[in-house]
């Protein structure tokens, strides 16, 4: 009767303790539908990079479980805090993700926390909703232009590139360029960002097809190249051997070049050149239709509510944030309204083939713009 009871009790207690671990090994504060790991998050990193590190940040965030932990200190917690919400780690991962201003120790109260702006899906939704009603706007503004963009792709039956111009220039090159020195060339590594001095956003859910820029100045013009997973490309060296050699009359001289970028479509078997070539009367107006959504990005970031929610110090952090936003929904809005279409499969790299390139580049030969 005595072991019975003694083992009773030990039942009891042990469901006890389960329970309490099961309470305790979960952040209170943090939205139990989000996942628990930044892995899950689209994750972006902008700033000086050390280049003899061969790592960016991104990359190790996403090390071990460091995402789990950089997302359970998006409230300063201490090492006894992060113990009893379950959280693994070693010593040595929070002096790393420190060292790489991923997290800032807070010495005078012995805490950690996350230099990463997370948007959870409750506020992202709040801030794409903004961006959405931007976007309609935009497209509105921008639609004789772009109609007529259209049409000239159409006669010269390239429509298929409207995607990637729209993506690479309109959407990307011209912003970028205009909070580029504040975002990566004013901040400086030293002793206590020795090799990455920047910021850093993450934001839940992901988007559907996220895509990357190449972009190639040679001899005045600018070859660019819309990226994404699963899509075939050519190295950089063949790019850059390709803009040099078509950079006087369109045309690939160089047989054996030749030969490497017929299975991509970049030129036909004489060489003449099979992609868009904007001079500079449609380079100045594509220009001008990229002015138009840089104003709107700063408008669109000027509003007091979103400054609320971004939550962000300086003004060219919220404007790099929302211009990635602003590209993604513009393009959305526009494949959703049927005036454009996706050059390739960015789902299944299965069905995209070779010659799905072509619909990924263009050359602008713009010399010196005013």
């Amino acid at each position: 009767m005595q072991k019975t009871k003694r083992f009773f009790v030990f039942i009891l207690a042990f469901l006890f303790l389960s329970s309490s671990m099961a309470v305790f090994s979960q952040d209170p504060k943090r939205n139990k539908d989000e996942p628990s790991t930044l892995d899950k998050y689209d994750l972006i990193a902008r700033g000086k990079l050390s280049q003899d590190r061969g790592v960016r940040p991104v990359q190790i965030a996403r090390m071990d479980n460091n995402g789990e932990i950089l997302i359970s200190c998006t409230e300063a917690k201490t090492i006894e805090q992060l113990k009893s919400i379950g959280i693994k780690f070693r010593q040595s991962q929070l002096e790393l993700l420190a060292d790489w201003n991923l997290l800032n120790y807070d010495r005078k109260n012995q805490t950690y926390r996350t230099t990463i702006y997370v948007y959870g899906a409750e506020k992202a939704a709040a801030i794409r909703q903004q961006v959405s009603t931007g976007v309609e706007k935009l497209a509105d503004t921008l639609n004789s232009t772009l109609a007529s963009l259209k049409n000239y792709l159409e006669r010269i039956e390239r429509e298929e590139n409207l995607f990637a111009i729209l993506y690479a220039y309109v959407l990307h090159s011209y912003s970028m360029g205009q909070f580029g020195e504040e975002i990566y060339r004013t901040p400086q590594l030293s002793a206590e960002f020795p090799f990455w001095n920047g910021y850093a956003w993450a934001v839940y859910p992901k988007r559907k097809f996220p895509t990357g820029v190449t972009f190639i100045p040679v001899d005045g013009n600018q070859f660019y190249f819309v990226s994404a997973a699963g899509v075939p490309r050519l190295d950089f060296r063949q790019i850059t051997a390709f803009v040099k050699d078509v950079s006087n009359d369109n045309n690939v001289g160089d047989p054996d070049l030749r030969k490497s970028l017929l299975p991509f479509g970049l030129c036909d078997e004489e060489g003449n050149l099979t992609i868009p070539i904007f001079e500079r009367e449609w380079s100045e107006k594509l220009e001008h239709m990229a002015k138009i959504v840089y104003a709107k990005t700063i408008e669109i970031g000027s509003s007091d509510e979103m400054k609320a929610l971004l939550g962000m110090k300086t003004q060219a952090q919220a404007a790099m944030f929302l211009h990635y936003e602003i590209r993604y929904a513009f393009l959305y809005y526009l494949l959703e309204k049927g005036i454009i279409e996706a050059p390739g499969d960015f789902k299944n790299a299965e069905n995209n083939k070779q010659a799905i390139m072509r619909n990924l580049v263009f050359l602008m030969k713009i010399g010196k713009l005013d």
